[in-house]
């Protein structure tokens, strides 16, 4: 561990002292920051390290941080606390934590003016104030004009299937004519793997609205097929579909280190292709976190990679998928790897990009779960419902059918950063920039223009930043 430590900061020390810091430097050294403190989380049950500004690396355990003392820290090497100014640190990594599951129907992810997120059980809304709460700072109150967004989180979606565990319930595919070196999925580790071109598929029982997601990583040639509402559970030439055995429709969503693109595959029909699109993320990476999500009543397919939508399709003629079964063909050469299989019902909810605010909106706008959507003035919260005002109407919405309000920017203020300020990062999603008062084990309290004075639970955080960026 003393070598891997020595190593890294060595690294970091490069990084640093190789002239003024530009975005991509830091983007890489708190990158390797990060992968450093996985690799400690593997043998330290609470990992904690600061990162300093020049790029050095000290691991121990935080004690406290106040305007007097600076930053207080506790190292197995050293008799007493040492004793930092903020000045001269990047970074605090507290540890991997979990945040409480979110149960309520209220539970809401709030973003703020200047960028930050925070999350809790919507308690009250009007055209004055947002109030949360919360399970790391009990009540906060949040004035109007510094909401950007409110996006309910929903029921938690049913899962289907989680896997892989094994290779019990899935079916390799047989070798097709002309291949005469088939390869096999494996089962490693908890991942399938496959070196060479090959089949494996499950009846998963995809229901009508569904998302598929997995972890995916590869080398060489790039090129994968997933069959989606598929019947067949063996590959399906393409080309010459009247040869197969009779299989029932399916849409074969297939990706490559260029593009991808979306075909629907029936028997003895010509493939029918429903579009393409350049991705140059995969161009840029051997690894991404794959999600499909389907909704057969829409009649749409969407794909997102690390959580951002590469391309949604629509199938104009109806929705072709006859089956309940999912199909990976690795289609490339070299390994690949695929992992944190999970096939969930969906509620229709797609996480859009956060864009920049738009200036002088004059409405509020909420996105409704079925693509619908209302613009006018949102009024308040009242028995589980949002209430718009909507020229000389009234119209309210179940909180559990909105996706997302985007609140109007005409009177929206923005908190400006102050110098002392610090930002944290939340175990699991979001941050939150203020003023800190004092940080000490028993609790962190901190005032922002945007909450007020408060006091918060320190295993609510899992990252400090001192002299954060705008």
């Amino acid at each position: 561990m003393r070598n891997v430590l020595r190593a890294a900061c060595c690294v970091l020390r490069v990084l640093a002292r190789t002239g003024p810091a530009s975005l991509t430097q830091h983007a890489t050294r708190s990158t390797l920051f990060v992968l450093l403190l996985v690799t400690l989380t593997a043998s330290a049950s609470t990992p904690q390290a600061i990162l300093f500004r020049n790029g050095d690396l000290l691991t121990g355990q935080l004690e406290s941080i106040t305007p007097t003392n600076g930053l207080r820290w506790r190292h197995a090497d050293a008799a007493a606390a040492i004793e930092l100014q903020p000045s001269a640190l990047a970074e605090v990594h507290l540890g991997a934590q979990s945040p409480p599951p979110a149960t309520a129907l209220n539970f809401c992810f709030v973003r703020l003016t200047n960028g930050d997120e925070l999350s809790g059980n919507l308690k009250s809304l009007d055209e004055q104030q947002v109030v949360l709460e919360t399970w790391f700072a009990g009540t906060l109150t949040l004035p109007r004009s510094r909401v950007a967004s409110l996006r309910p989180a929903g029921p938690s979606p049913r899962a289907i299937f989680a896997g892989p565990d094994g290779l019990d319930g899935w079916t390799m595919g047989k070798a097709l004519p002309g291949n005469i070196n088939p390869g096999q999925w494996h089962f490693a580790n908890g991942a399938f793997v496959a070196t060479q071109p090959s089949s494996i598929a499950r009846d998963v029982k995809l229901p009508p609205s569904s998302t598929l997601e997995f972890d995916l990583a590869w080398q060489g040639t790039f090129a994968l097929a997933i069959a989606l509402y598929t019947d067949s559970l063996q590959p399906v030439r393409l080309a010459q579909t009247a040869d197969e055995p009779p299989f029932g429709g399916f849409y074969s969503l297939q990706l490559n280190s260029y593009s991808s693109q979306l075909l629907l595959v029936r028997h003895k029909d010509s493939v029918r292709q429903l579009g393409m699109a350049v991705i140059p993320l995969l161009q840029q990476t051997n690894r991404a976190r794959v999600a499909i999500k389907t909704s057969r009543e829409q009649k749409t397919i969407t794909l997102l990679l690390n959580g951002v939508v590469a391309k949604q399709w629509a199938d104009t003629e109806g929705f072709g998928g006859e089956g309940t079964g999912i199909r990976l063909v690795h289609q490339g050469q070299g390994p690949m790897r695929v992992a944190n299989l999970r096939v969930t019902e969906w509620d229709g909810r797609l996480e859009e990009n956060v864009a920049p605010l738009v200036p002088n909106v004059k409405t509020d706008v909420g996105r409704l779960v079925n693509r619908d959507s209302v613009a006018g003035r949102l009024v308040e919260l009242k028995e589980g419902r949002l209430r718009f005002a909507v020229a000389d109407n009234f119209i309210e919405i179940p909180l559990d059918r909105v996706a997302q309000v985007d609140f109007a920017t005409e009177r929206a203020q923005t908190v400006p950063l102050q110098a002392g300020d610090i930002r944290v990062f939340f175990a699991g999603r979001g941050s939150l920039t203020f003023a800190l008062e004092s940080w000490t084990e028993q609790g962190v309290r901190a005032s922002s223009g945007n909450f007020g004075k408060a006091q918060f639970a320190p295993r609510a955080f899992s990252r400090i930043v001192f002299q954060p960026q705008p």
